[in-house]
């Protein structure tokens, strides 16, 4: 064995230089320039963490004050010449002028009174007396209040540098006496950087993936990055590989944090219990593993929603694989794993079952649903109302058609005599006389008595115009009513004669579109229309639009309708005091009119109907119970509120800010939110 004393790499590699200081320029540079223009404080402080070269600053401002070199020979007019007496004697330790003190051991008031008599003495054979003080924070109130003096008018001989890495306990009268420089944690990269340097000056030999994992291991501090790489040394020797060395440090595997997300994309439950089972049984710490899974997660998020891929701190190969890997994930689900890994992360330490902790936890992540980008949704949405608003696009309203009565109700029901309607049917005052005369239409044969228990309604007579195509069955129960248009639900019982309306004109303007369209739904399939010329299929099921006579309104009946509107508000506020979800919804409908054993109410908008619709059975029988009415059928008339152009902004609010007003005011979001837990994350 050698006799020379063996040196840990932090302290052989020490600075002796300002630009060996690594990733400080900063502060360096200031440094630099008041010794070039001869401008040194009487005190300063430096703040930061640990390990990134606070004292080791402190250390090369007061041999660079004490060089006897002149400012012109100095490397950069500022740098230590390394070659006086003065450099000599401080790096061999017997300079006597600069004076190191440790505060966590000197913190008493007797210790600063000693400090204060010695301070008066002037140096000798230099320019100045500096005191280092490091861990000032560990200073007692009544040592800060005996140096107060001290420090507000030192001796001109004397200069006074404290290092913390907790400023905020240091008393505000005496960092107001002080020139205060914050040192920054050093970057990962920039670690490596140092690593390898003094890798090739040992001759040592080690791969990427170990100089980033020791790096990452010092946490932004040099000094615990060298240590780690002396540990490293020690187990692997001169030639350091990255699996021994992860089994080593006990460091978890990338792998298994890949493993963890692959799991999420496969919804792999099953998959989770298995990799907290592999980490229980290799030896990992659970904390460190639930802290490196979230730093994964960030950077996957990073890598899903950042161009610039160097944010992420790992070698060229993991970084090009997580950005691949991050294409499998939405912004929206990556926030909520990370929000799962946040809330086991506080609770793992206090818990008295981790490993349960954590697996609940994975299994969260494994069930979590894919969440839908809510932003680029109401991005659209908003889009769709300026288009519509501004005439860009027109919104086109479905007309209603009645569907064909069941073999039942026609051998029991009376055949209504109706008229069928011309395509573009309208209600215009009398023709003029100059308009060409309209062909009477072709009246409607009696219904023929049905060969077979499943007897079809009468067909009626072929129309001037196309008939409206056959509607969708499921959509038979929501019928917006048109001003121009009347139409009336297939439960009608009453005989209904129909007038003859007057065919428009080629100048005649098409209806104006529906105002009450909802845009929170898709527009309606424009369907094309038949030619005037192309034959009406007479084996379609679909039925033509009834239209009403004039003076005839079979759905006008008001002393029923008087009955019906207070039963209804009853009906809601029960159902409102026991199911609040479904009182949302009901809250929102109200009785439009009443008439042919039909209740028709109104609603804001599609998807309210369709909520509605499939509890038809228990409102007919509620509504009949309290008004003693015959009540067979529920439809729907939509009126959505008007949109005022004027009230739509230019400027499109924040996603977060549409969602809080959207969870406000609608009452079917509302109730999502109430019944799943649901919270605004974005």
């Amino acid at each position: 064995m050698s006799n020379k004393a063996y040196l840990v790499t932090a302290r052989k590699y020490r600075p002796l230089l300002f630009k060996d200081v690594v990733a400080q320029e900063h502060v360096t540079e200031t440094l630099k320039n008041a010794i070039r223009l001869d401008r040194l404080a009487h005190a300063y402080m430096f703040t930061g963490p640990r390990g990134v070269g606070k004292t080791t600053a402190a250390r090369i401002v007061a041999k660079a004050i004490n060089c006897t070199t002149p400012i012109e020979d100095r490397d950069d007019r500022a740098e230590p010449c390394r070659t006086c007496v003065s450099c000599q004697s401080f790096e061999e330790g017997r300079n006597m002028n600069i004076i190191e003190i440790d505060a966590a051991s000197n913190n008493k008031v007797e210790d600063v009174r000693d400090l204060r008599e010695t301070v008066r003495i002037p140096p000798q054979a230099n320019r100045m007396k500096v005191y280092i003080i490091d861990e000032v924070h560990m200073l007692s109130n009544a040592a800060f209040n005996a140096l107060l003096k001290t420090l507000e008018e030192p001796p001109p001989h004397a200069m006074f540098i404290f290092a913390t890495t907790e400023p905020h306990k240091v008393l505000p009268t005496i960092q107001s006496r002080c020139q205060r420089f914050d040192f920054r944690r050093i970057a990962t990269s920039e670690s490596v950087e140092r690593l390898r340097e003094i890798c090739d000056t040992e001759d040592i030999s080690v791969d990427d993936e170990s100089l980033m994992l020791i790096a990452r291991k010092g946490d932004g501090a040099l000094r615990d990055a060298l240590s780690v790489f002396d540990q490293a040394v020690s187990l692997c020797g001169n030639d350091i590989k990255y699996p021994e060395l992860i089994r080593a440090l006990g460091v978890v595997d990338t792998d298994l944090y890949f493993n963890v997300t692959q799991a999420v994309t496969d919804g792999e439950s099953a998959e989770m219990i298995l990799i907290v089972d592999r980490v229980v049984r290799t030896g990992y710490d659970l904390q460190e593993f639930v802290d490196g899974l979230a730093e994964h997660l960030r950077n996957l998020l990073v890598a899903s929603t950042v161009k610039d891929p160097t944010l992420i701190e790992a070698t060229e190969a993991d970084r090009k694989r997580i950005v691949d890997h991050g294409k499998t994930f939405s912004e929206s689900t990556l926030l909520s794993l990370i929000t799962i890994m946040g809330d086991v992360s506080e609770s793992l330490r206090l818990s008295r079952q981790p490993r349960l902790k954590l697996e609940m936890a994975l299994l969260r992540m494994a069930t979590l649903p894919s969440s839908v980008d809510i932003k680029s949704a109401l991005d659209k949405l908003s889009k769709l109302e300026k288009m519509a608003a501004s005439g860009e696009i027109k919104i086109v309203s479905e007309v209603r058609q009645v569907s064909s009565p069941t073999s039942e109700q026609a051998a029991v029901r009376p055949t209504p005599k109706i008229t069928p309607a011309p395509a573009a049917a309208v209600s215009p005052p009398a023709p003029a006389p100059q308009a060409a005369p309209v062909p009477a239409p072709a009246p409607v044969p009696q219904a023929a008595p049905a060969p077979a228990p499943s007897a079809t309604p009468p067909k009626p007579a072929p129309a001037p115009a196309a008939a409206p195509e056959e509607n969708d069955p499921e959509e038979n129960d929501t019928a917006p009513l048109d001003t121009a248009e009347t139409t009336i639900s297939d439960s009608s019982d009453v005989p209904v004669h129909s007038a003859p309306v007057p065919q428009p004109s080629p100048s005649t303007p098409p209806p104006s579109p529906d105002p009450g369209i909802s845009l929170f739904m898709e527009p309606p399939a424009i369907k094309k229309p038949r030619s005037r010329n192309e034959p009406t299929n007479q084996t379609s099921t679909a039925e033509e639009v009834l239209v009403l006579d004039k003076d005839e309104d079979p759905l006008s009946e008001p002393d029923a309708l008087s009955l019906v509107k207070p039963a209804w508000d009853a009906i809601v506020h029960e159902v409102m005091a026991s199911e609040k979800q479904l009182g949302s919804f009901l809250k929102h409908a109200t009785v439009h009119d009443f008439g042919e054993r039909t209740v028709l109410l109104s609603v804001p908008d599609d998807f309210h109907a369709k909520a509605l619709r499939s509890e038809r059975a228990r409102l007919i029988r509620q509504l009949t119970e309290a008004t003693d009415l015959g009540i067979d059928r529920i439809a729907f008339k939509i009126e959505a509120p008007s949109v005022d152009p004027s009230d739509l902004s230019d400027t499109e609010s924040s996603a977060r800010e549409q969602l809080e007003d959207l969870c406000e005011k609608n009452p079917a979001v509302r109730a999502l939110v109430e019944r799943f837990g649901g919270e605004i994350v974005w």
